[in-house]
């Protein structure tokens, strides 16, 4: 490991809680936000970030109303930890404020090291050094020391920590693709059982293991990988492995050879925001599929994702309209609270504290001056409590009422959403076939309502909030003058949509890469 770390005077590193070193001495970066804005910088070195997107990263849907002080309070604060020497009133060197925003300049991060170490091992396997190769591919995995980014939350951050553990993951497969070609058979099968818990969607890995057993003499425990593993795909995605697994599983039955072969060994993207360059060796967990013929619904199975809700919210109108008759007001907040919780809108909430406080102010009305049983008149307060009671009837019946037949987001979307982008991440080719963020096409699935703003039709862009027809014409016009978009964030750097309106529409967007950048890629 010692090799791979640089010995420049400041070192960065985010693979594992972010953390950064001046000569060897771990420095103390101030609070959890400071830390987040230094990591937002990181994931993109000697690159100005806006703002704005360290202001949407580091606070997500709740920025403060001050963003650009924040963030210059926790940038100065970052410049007296790592730049100490550096006089309060001169420009800063190390962390430079630009026209395009702030720009980090890093000598020494951890990641660079972990790529350049892997791109090495690549290039040594290739001139048929296999030993140094695997130390060297060893290595560079021995420098991650914990979950990359760890302790930071917000969809930037998961994001990143996604595409950083898809990178560590082809990695390993690397490393156990040159160990299998040197021979390093029984030595492996404990470590890829290992790797084959901490990442079980990967087939390469379990190709692998099975690899390793069969090569080691065990044959039954290698056939037995192949069962955990088709069960485990079938529970989990209701789909059968992949060519890799089943030509795998063949070749043991039939006592053929079987062992790494350079063609499982293939490059990441270099336009891949998880870019390994481009002689990385890694497994291809699944081949991608062939597209779709027009009688094929789609290239996913259909148990990937849940079933697309239909028809009109009958049930959960009927109790929003019930609740607060059948509870003579008392419950009229108990639906807007459920509401709150699956949408996790702050309009909801407020709704629900709103309808809370006034059934305590009700009851507390009527608790004020109780007029006797025998008495055959109410006091006042007694009457505004009643009166109160029924406006809140009223007021939760409809509300409530309108509220639920206009279904917003839910957990539920919310996880498929999250699916399917991770889905994407690893397969954007068949995460394409398979029309994710179109809602225009016939799927049997359903995606959580996502959007693809490189492939999806105006009118599919025009029904998001707050985009007008006019504007989502002039998003697809851009996508084919200027090119496809690698971001949501580029609609506000073309100057298409506001940033304000980008941040609601944030968890409904993706942007697949195209089938010409796809192809590409892998040649650049």
């Amino acid at each position: 490991m010692s090799e791979m770390v640089a010995t420049d005077p400041l070192r960065f590193e985010i693979l594992g809680p972010i953390r950064a070193f001046r000569d060897g001495r771990q420095l103390d970066l101030g609070p959890a936000k400071q830390r987040a804005v230094l990591a937002v910088l990181l994931l993109h070195p000697g690159k100005p970030v806006p703002t704005h997107r360290i202001v949407d990263a580091v606070w997500g849907d709740d920025p403060p109303e001050n963003g650009t002080n924040v963030v210059q309070k926790y940038v100065a604060g970052l410049r007296r930890v790592l730049d100490p020497d550096r006089s309060p009133r001169t420009p800063g060197e190390l962390l430079a404020l630009t026209d395009g925003g702030y720009v980090l300049r890093v000598t020494s991060l951890d990641t660079e090291d972990f790529r350049n170490g892997v791109a090495r091992a690549a290039a040594e396997h290739r001139a048929g050094h296999v030993e140094e190769a695997a130390r060297i591919a060893r290595a560079a995995l021995d420098i991650w020391y914990g979950e990359a980014l760890a302790g930071l939350g917000g969809a930037v951050f998961e994001s990143a920590r996604t595409r950083l553990t898809e990178e560590r993951a082809t990695a390993w497969e690397a490393w156990a693709a040159i160990e299998l070609s040197r021979g390093a058979f029984a030595g492996l099968v404990s470590e890829l059982s290992r790797l084959v818990q901490e990442f079980p969607l990967r087939e390469g890995l379990r190709a692998q293991l099975m690899i390793a057993l069969y090569r080691s003499g065990r044959q039954a425990e290698a056939l037995a990988a192949f069962r955990d593993a088709r069960e485990y795909f079938l529970d989990e995605l209701g789909a059968e492995p992949g060519e890799r697994l089943q030509e795998t599983h063949q070749r043991i039955l039939r006592n053929e050879p079987v062992g790494g072969e350079p063609s499982a060994v293939s490059a990441l993207s270099p336009s891949s925001p998880a870019f390994v360059p481009p002689d990385v060796p890694a497994f291809v967990p699944r081949q991608v599929p062939s597209p779709p013929q027009p009688w094929q619904a789609t290239a996913v199975p259909e148990r990937l994702f849940g079933p697309r809700r239909r028809g009109f919210p009958w049930a959960e109108v009927v109790a929003a309209t019930l609740l607060p008759i059948m509870t003579c007001s008392v419950g009229s907040w108990i639906y807007f609270v459920y509401a709150a919780a699956q949408r996790r809108a702050r309009r909801e909430t407020i709704t629900a504290i709103g309808y809370f406080a006034a059934v305590l102010t009700m009851i507390t009305l009527m608790a004020i001056n109780p007029s006797g049983l025998d008495s055959e008149n109410f006091s006042g307060q007694e009457e505004a409590g009643i009166l109160l009671g029924l406006f809140i009837v009223v007021a939760a019946t409809v509300h409530g009422a309108i509220l639920a037949s206009h279904p917003g987001d839910n957990r539920q979307d919310r996880a498929r959403r999250d699916l399917a982008r991770q889905f994407a991440l690893v397969d954007p080719a068949g995460a394409r076939m398979a029309g994710i963020g179109r809602p225009d096409l016939l799927r049997p699935f359903d995606d959580g309502g996502l959007v693809d703003l490189n492939h999806a039709p105006p009118q599919e862009i025009a029904r998001l909030r707050g985009i007008t027809p006019y504007q989502a014409h002039q998003i697809s016009m851009d996508r084919f003058t200027n090119g496809p978009y690698q971001d949501y964030e580029d609609l506000s750097q073309r100057g298409l949509l506001p940033a304000r309106t980008l941040r609601g529409l944030r968890p409904w967007l993706i942007c697949l890469p195209t089938e010409l950048t796809t192809r590409q890629a892998p040649h650049q």
